[in-house]
């Protein structure tokens, strides 16, 4: 019995592990439209994106990639507005092809700068796949790392939410795209409302981890 439990336990672990990482644990459709939940406005009612132009740039060092290649991400405030700081992200790379079924599915994988005490990384999809806060603080600037999958995806670009404070937050704060070489695709920037199939791959994902979870649990108890 002893055995068994220790099994069930750790296929509990990998579960937990599936839908959060070792970030923050972000909501399934919070993973996709990147709208974040929770945030509230004045009155209590919830708040919206703002619809003037953003405060906050995304920089990257290079505007092709390949397999495997490291990009160096640059995240600030230029000040307009009267903003020169943001206190949360999050931020992932999607593809830069709106005809995509997965375009609304985050790619390759994030990196920190070690001592880093205000970002974290993520998993929506895959391992380290989003960049979001673990504390609340006045920032200026942030650099981290973005590593290509294995295999390339075609154009992609950097789409983020982020915010001054609670009530007061942009989304669809994008990058240049970055290229691929060996790809004929003509990039645009995707950011209107996810598709019913892309938020169900999230909610899939998970719901397979744990039906696996039920399943061993119960094969191990039962016989």
């Amino acid at each position: 019995m002893g055995d068994r439990m220790t099994v069930t336990l750790f296929i509990v672990c990998l579960y937990v592990t599936s839908v959060s990482s070792h970030g923050l644990y972000v909501p399934g459709q919070t993973c996709v439209d990147m709208n974040p939940a929770g945030h509230l406005d004045a009155d209590g009612n919830k708040a919206y994106s703002q619809t003037v132009s953003s405060p906050y740039k995304i920089s990257i060092n290079t505007t092709t990639y390949t397999a495997n290649s490291v990009i160096e991400v640059f995240v600030y405030a230029n000040g307009d507005h009267g903003y020169d700081f943001y206190e949360g992200m999050l931020l992932q790379v999607r593809r830069a092809d709106c005809d995509h079924t997965y375009k609304d599915v985050s790619v390759g994988t994030f990196m920190l700068n070690t001592g880093e005490n205000f970002l974290t990384t993520m998993s929506c999809t895959n391992l380290d796949d989003t960049v979001g806060h673990m504390a609340h603080a006045h920032i200026y600037n942030r650099t981290f790392y973005w590593k290509a999958p294995p295999t390339t995806e075609g154009p992609l670009f950097i789409r983020a939410t982020i915010a001054r404070r609670q009530r007061t937050f942009w989304m669809n704060v994008v990058s240049e795209f970055i290229m691929d070489p060996g790809s004929s695709v003509t990039p645009e920037t995707c950011t209107e409302p996810p598709t019913i199939c892309s938020a169900g791959i999230h909610k899939m994902s998970t719901l397979l981890v744990l039906a696996m979870t039920v399943f061993i649990f119960l094969t191990y108890h039962l016989y």
